[in-house]
């Protein structure tokens, strides 16, 4: 089997939800249905923003007791229809286990022998694992780390009413939440998974370049080790070192002021001019670094306009670790956009220490 050669530049992503519907789920059903629907919204949404290096699948796994069924097995995401309460109806009890490896071991199955296809597994459970027959939490164990390890797969767990650190880690997996069992606390669990996609897809957007000469073994790799040294749940408590000050007079030797300009140069307001009279801005230079500033263009159309000069710049960041970017809250002056609408530009930053980002940045992107 092997990838469209159309798409042979792209790393297909397989996005394995595995979504409990046990009878303890009936409380909080709405809100599973709705957040399955919102998450499916964010993968459109980063098909759209990555087009160039991703192409994305969805895949739904929903279990309980009497049954364990594929409601989706790797339709694109564009062709994913909304799940309602005539799909979701949850019973009977939990066999966990058999859930995951099912729907796993099929996944894998399938693409296995794809040129550039990589898995981000998210399971869902409001309860213990108590009704398998075919799978024990060893062999899950086993499982997960193998595909972590020699396939470079993402997982994450997402639990209530369990020691869901304590139930993830025994399944070999970092990444977990831990929500309250009403509907805010499903909500809320499934904004963050939301929010932590979107940055991990920017994560392997930027690092797609890096793989472009490396065969199929070497980029498994590559991913695997990526993996192990990220996280896709954070705290914004985590990133108080990394608030770009609102008000900025003078940088150290080693710092960049970030700010919002128009493709030509045209530094004549804001924090374009503050960079042009304080640190190295050059008149008639809208894009990129210059003296100790470096320039994002924000005027010249929507948001999807500004977004590959945002994706330069974060690579230009990750290439200079001995530079501190202090990026201001661009296009959200005389350009007019919101923070919501520019703050999921810089999802990929969360794992770049040397970028600082605006408060209400980080509020939107964690």
């Amino acid at each position: 089997m092997k990838t469209n050669p159309e798409n042979k530049n792209k790393t297909q992503i397989y996005n394995l939800i595995i979504l409990d519907k046990s009878g303890s789920m009936s409380s909080i059903a709405k809100a599973a249905i709705s957040g399955f629907n919102e998450t499916v919204g964010g993968i459109r949404s980063a098909q759209e923003r990555f087009k160039d290096t991703q192409e994305h699948f969805v895949s739904l796994m929903l279990f309980c007791g009497c049954e364990k069924t594929m409601v989706y097995d790797k339709v694109p995401v564009n062709e994913v229809k909304e799940l309602t309460s005539r799909d979701y109806r949850p019973c009977c009890n939990t066999p966990l286990f058999d859930a995951m490896g099912l729907s796993i071991n099929a996944l894998y199955k399938d693409i296995k022998d794809k040129e550039d296809a990589t898995a981000a597994v998210t399971v869902i459970t409001d309860g213990m694992e108590n009704a398998s027959r075919e799978y024990s939490g060893a062999a899950i164990k086993a499982l997960v780390e193998r595909m972590k390890d020699e396939e470079g797969w993402n997982f994450a767990y997402i639990g209530t009413n369990q020691d869901v650190e304590a139930v993830s880690a025994s399944l070999n997996i970092d990444n977990h939440i831990a929500f309250e069992d009403d509907d805010a606390g499903m909500k809320a669990a499934w904004e963050k998974e939301r929010k932590a996609k979107m940055s991990m897809f920017g994560r392997m957007s930027m690092a797609a370049p890096c793989m472009a000469g490396m065969g199929a073994a070497e980029r498994k790799l590559f991913r695997s080790k990526a993996n192990r040294e990220s996280r896709n749940y954070r705290e914004l408590s985590e990133f108080q070192d990394r608030i770009t000050p609102e008000r900025i007079t003078k940088l150290q030797p080693n710092e960049i002021f970030v700010f919002g300009s128009n493709l030509a140069g045209m530094h004549a307001g804001g924090a374009a001019r503050l960079a042009v009279d304080r640190f190295g801005a050059i008149m008639g230079q809208g894009v990129g670094l210059q003296g100790q500033s470096y320039a994002i263009p924000t005027m010249q159309g929507g948001v999807d306009t500004i977004q590959p000069y945002v994706d330069d710049f974060l690579r230009f960041a990750d290439c200079h670790p001995e530079m501190t970017f202090l990026v201001t809250r661009i296009g959200c002056g005389i350009a007019g956009f919101r923070p919501r609408d520019i703050a999921p530009l810089f999802a990929a930053a969360t794992n770049l220490p040397n970028v600082h980002l605006p408060l209400d940045f980080w509020e939107q992107i964690i």
